[in-house]
């Protein structure tokens, strides 16, 4: 008999869980739930067996790679969405992401499942289904060969960020290693470095951070200006990063275009654009955030 692993975020509501372990046993299935240990239930089916375990998320991972389960089902209060479903009613329910996508989501605004679980998942192959007790049509998480339809599958928005520009910076070997190891020493996360070619022998170097963080960097960097040789220290806190995520972008031309098309035809400057495989981030005025996903999900998501 197969196995399906669960993890069940919510244990309030025990009938909607029996009906979905129902469900999964009339089916054929062995059922393996896991929580907290903090969520008792005194749910009794045959067939299936709960499990309280510090960490259930990744218990419920390793337990389907070990089982064999066809699959892992994440049941949390919501599944995963194009857009924060709570700010936006446009935002449309992704049905289908591949392992680095939802990496990718999970650093991005996604808060119900961490990267580290995403991880142990791709790297044991197992199958993972997001979605929520009241929901029927799960987000599916495994390896996608090719990238489908829609090259974009989500985006996000954050606002606490700063950009901070350092300007004039020598081409001197190793001094870009001294700027980000006296952040680093400082304890300061830094996200999204944009290190264009030197001209003329100097270049500007912008980054962002959180906002709290600041004051900190200010001092931080102002107190090694010597040291560093950079000429001006510039932050921006009157920005936001959006940041639009889906595999292919480096196999897919025209991406970058198309969105700075969408942007321009919608009157929303840029400070910065910051790229990967996965992801691009665009960081805009903040009072342009909404305007901009706006825009982007209409013309590259919900068409």
């Amino acid at each position: 008999m197969a196995y399906i692993v669960k993890y069940i975020k919510e244990f309030t509501d025990h009938e909607k869980i029996k009906a979905v372990c129902a469900k999964d046993v009339a089916l054929g299935y062995k059922v393996k739930v896991f929580a907290s240990p903090k969520k008792q239930c005194d749910i009794c089916m045959d067939n299936v067996t709960f499990e309280y375990v510090d960490k259930p998320m990744e218990h419920a991972v390793k337990a389907a790679k070990e089982l064999y389960a066809e699959k892992c089902q994440i049941y949390l209060k919501r599944a995963i969405y194009s857009v924060d479903p709570r700010e936006y009613d446009f935002a449309e329910k992704i049905r289908e992401l591949d392992y680095q996508e939802a990496q990718e989501l999970s650093v991005n605004g996604f808060n119900g499942i961490m990267y580290e679980v995403f991880d142990l998942a791709k790297r044991n192959s197992v199958r993972m289904e997001v979605l929520s007790l009241n929901d029927s049509e799960p987000t599916v998480i495994k390896e996608v060969s090719g990238v489908g339809e829609k090259i974009i599958k989500s985006m996000s928005k954050d606002t606490d960020i700063n950009v901070v520009t350092l300007t004039k910076v020598p081409d001197v070997k190793g001094l870009v290693y001294r700027i980000f190891k006296v952040l680093s020493d400082g304890d300061i996360y830094v996200d999204s470095v944009l290190l264009p070619a030197a001209s003329k022998m100097i270049q500007d170097i912008s980054f962002c951070i959180k906002g709290g963080d600041r004051d900190a960097v200010e001092q931080l960097l102002m107190s090694k200006q010597k040291e560093l040789g950079f000429s001006e220290l510039v932050i921006n806190d009157d920005v936001a990063k959006i940041s639009v995520m889906g595999a292919g972008f480096h196999t897919q031309k025209g991406i970058i275009a198309r969105l700075l098309q969408i942007l321009y035809e919608n009157d929303i400057n840029i400070t910065t654009i910051f790229t990967s495989e996965v992801k691009i981030s665009i960081v805009v005025d903040r009072c342009n955030a909404d305007k901009a996903i706006r825009a982007i999900h209409k013309e590259m998501i919900s068409r």
